[in-house]
């Protein structure tokens, strides 16, 4: 009995050393961008005066965190947009950690634009395309979502405030991203 308690003892000890030491030593860099790379949909959460509503969407993302999905005007997380420009936003990977119970992902919230000039559409389409693994090239894209008849059209999520949960290092915690720093290298 003393013995099993005596490896419990050691095993939280140990726990609890490694997770401290983890905390001080997280690369924000490397953390969102595995977070980012696990998966290429994300749930996006408007509101308006009837209450809120939950989306799944591909998206892209810059360097410093902005993300890009694309929607149709007349969708009504695009109508609660147009009222109210505030958005939350979830990106995890709905697959634990092979071999273990472990999960991670972002949780954000910041303004939503929907992008109608050019260099912006440009920049969407750029990261939402740079991304894509068909490797699609995207200024033969970027027409298509310019003028009063574009079907889909580029939003920009620009974050106040994101965290992190990877349960492999903060348990059940979430830690707040230090986004001022934030510069995620990008493949494309």
């Amino acid at each position: 009995m003393f013995r099993r308690h005596q490896q419990c003892l050691f095993r939280v000890q140990f726990v609890s050393v490694s997770y401290h030491k983890s905390m001080n030593e997280i690369d924000w860099n490397e953390k969102v961008k595995e977070a980012l790379e696990r998966t290429e949909f994300m749930a996006i959460s408007t509101i308006d005066a009837g209450g809120s509503w939950t989306c799944p969407v591909q998206f892209g993302h810059s360097e410093k965190l902005d993300l890009y999905f694309r929607s149709m005007s007349h969708s009504k997380h695009m109508r609660h947009l147009l009222t109210d420009n505030r958005i939350s936003v979830a990106i995890f990977k709905t697959e634990r950690f092979p071999g273990s119970r472990e999960v991670m992902g972002l949780q954000l919230k910041g303004k939503a634009a929907r992008l109608t000039d050019r260099v912006n559409v440009e920049e969407a389409a750029r990261h939402m395309y740079g991304r894509d693994p068909r490797k699609i090239d995207y200024r033969m894209k970027i027409d298509e979502h310019l003028g009063p008849g574009a079907v889909w059209n580029f939003v920009k999520i620009s974050p106040e405030e994101a965290w992190c949960f990877d349960s492999r290092v903060f348990g059940e915690e979430r830690r707040e991203i230090d986004l001022k720093n934030l510069n995620l290298k990008l493949g494309y």
